[in-house]
């Protein structure tokens, strides 16, 4: 008995061994099919840059095969497009729109549906290529097609499908043609913001007018306290009650703190119009020149006042 249920010990953990290796090789295919689209992807579209649509058309094929991203729907119909196949690429424009039937651009695919099927039913194009091209074309490029056939995208439309279009970013579409737009990701860099030499003089004549009007404020404050004082020792004195220094002395301290306060607060307000002011100008004369401005106030026991710094 001992030595039948080490035998189905034994059978059972090498059946969960097995059965751990088959899961772990199940996981993994996901991930080797999405790299093997991946490259086939990339291959597809080196041969889209150098116009080798027949090619670029096989591996857009081999990609959906392992990753049903319809965004490889549109690279195919986009190539059949530019290799002149105009039946299938009207194919794969539709089976794409069947997909993604909100896409953005549906408009525009529809567009190209309609002149690809018109084209398909002219038959194949007997045009010549263009001098200069040689008589043969480059292996994999197809047919060329007619000039003015709609056949060549227009400016700004490319090849990328709109965002959203698949279960994986837009990295599985393929570029414009050479010279018909913008790589896939890529967006113009941003215009440089207008320059407006005069906003920082604004913005420090506003702070420094603000803190003089809050200066001046306190002043006034101030001069009640020092009114109060004053009042309370006329008050006492009618009254025939003792003088009180300790009121002297607060209504003198007030009277002090109100002329600092006041220089201050009119000097901030001053100087903070003469910033904003000045400001305006260099926007409307659009200079330049880089200033730097600091106002500093300056206390002293008898002395009260503000020190205004500009350096350029």
């Amino acid at each position: 008995m001992p030595v039948r249920l080490r035998g189905l010990t034994l059978v059972a953990v090498a059946f969960a061994a097995l059965l751990c290796a088959g899961t772990a090789r199940a996981q993994d295919k996901p991930a080797d099919a999405k790299a093997a689209a991946k490259e086939h992807y990339n291959r597809g579209t080196s041969y889209y840059d150098l116009q080798r649509y027949d090619d670029a058309i096989k591996e857009f094929e081999a990609a959906y095969q392992l990753k049903n991203d319809p965004a490889f729907l549109y690279n195919l119909a986009q190539s059949y497009r530019m290799a002149g196949n105009h039946e299938r690429a009207a194919t794969f424009y539709k089976t794409y729109l069947r997909y993604v039937p909100k896409a953005p651009n549906r408009a525009d695919i529809e567009e190209k549906i309609k002149t690809e099927e018109q084209l398909a039913a002219k038959g194949p194009s007997t045009t010549p290529p263009p001098p200069g091209t040689g008589t043969t074309p480059p292996p994999g490029t197809g047919t060329t097609p007619p000039p003015g056939t709609g056949t060549t995208p227009p400016p700004g439309t490319g090849t990328t499908p709109p965002p959203g279009t698949g279960g994986e970013p837009n990295v599985f579409v393929a570029p414009p043609p050479p010279g018909n737009g913008t790589a896939p990701g890529y967006s113009p860099p941003p215009p440089p913001p207008a320059t407006d030499p005069g906003r920082k003089f604004r913005i420090a004549g506003l702070a420094t007018g603000g803190a003089g009007a809050v200066m001046l404020v306190v002043a006034i404050i101030e001069w009640r306290r020092a009114v109060s004082a004053s009042h309370e020792i006329e008050d006492a004195a009618k009254a025939g009650e003792a003088f009180d220094p300790a009121v002297e002395k607060r209504g003198k301290s007030a009277q002090n703190a109100e002329a600092v306060f006041a220089i201050l607060g009119l000097a901030a307000v001053g100087a903070g119009g003469g910033l904003y002011f000045y400001g305006n100008h260099l926007t409307a004369a659009s200079e330049t020149t880089t200033w730097r401005v600091a106002v500093a106030p300056v206390l002293g026991p008898d002395l009260g006042g503000a020190t205004l710094r500009i350096s350029f």
